[in-house]
């Protein structure tokens, strides 16, 4: 009589039924079935929605000339763009920063539009001074620019101005300074480290005096491509 080995997992002569070993049957049977102990594998769970990232919007506070000065601090920063290729500058209305620029939820909006108006109704109208031009090179910054004399009402616009600020907007003491040097540029950081001391050494001979009268104080917004007045409030109210 004739015997015929059995291994494990094979049958007449170690075939199957089809001509495919046993164990490769089974597994193909598990990859079709999940797996052998009849676990399901789970989906894949979707992510999680993020946060939508809050607004902001960047604005600062400030002043603006009268038109007949404002027309020509526009000609002065078109001939030193010309002269000296600074043209960063004259992209920008003539203005005096009050406030410098801030980074702030747009919800505040309103709360802010009102406050500048209830502050600048407090505050009377004041002249404006101008006169001649100065020149700072720092680490980062090279200005040419006009200078706008310290008088007493300027001055104080800023105090109380930063006294509101902190206090009722919780700006910090970094960002909300105590220390004011008003002016308005001529050229903005855009100007070669050569022709800014030439320039500085031009502008600082030269003569120029103007004055005007500030009957009002300026919230503006910065588009993302240019900034827009926001919000004008009269000073001493209507």
């Amino acid at each position: 009589m004739h015997y015929e080995r059995k291994g494990p997992g094979l049958v007449n002569g170690g075939k199957s039924g089809h001509g495919q070993p046993r164990y490769e049957q089974q597994n193909n049977d598990r990859r079709r079935n999940g797996n052998s102990q009849g676990r399901q594998v789970n989906p894949r769970k979707p992510p999680r929605p993020k946060k939508p990232k809050k607004e902001s919007k960047i604005y600062f506070i400030a002043l603006l000339p009268n038109a007949a000065v404002g027309k020509e601090i526009i000609r002065m920063k078109q001939e030193f763009a010309d002269f000296y290729d600074a043209r960063k500058a004259l992209k920008v209305l003539p203005y005096i920063t009050i406030q410098v620029p801030f980074t702030a939820d747009p919800v505040m909006e309103k709360d802010l539009c009102e406050a500048l108006t209830d502050f600048a109704g407090g505050m009377k109208p004041f002249d404006v001074k101008l006169d001649g031009f100065g020149a700072v090179s720092l680490e980062t910054r090279r200005l040419i620019f006009i200078n706008v004399v310290k008088t007493p009402s300027i001055m104080d616009l800023h105090k109380q101005l930063i006294l509101l600020l902190r206090k009722d907007f919780g700006f910090s003491n970094m960002l909300a300074k105590y220390g004011f040097n008003p002016h308005i540029s001529l050229a903005l950081n855009d100007i070669g480290e050569g022709a800014f001391e030439v320039a500085k050494q031009e502008y600082e001979e030269k003569e120029f005096q103007a004055v005007f009268k500030v009957n009002n104080l300026y919230l503006l917004r910065h588009t993302g491509t240019a900034w827009e007045v926001l919000h004008k409030c009269r000073l001493g109210g209507e």
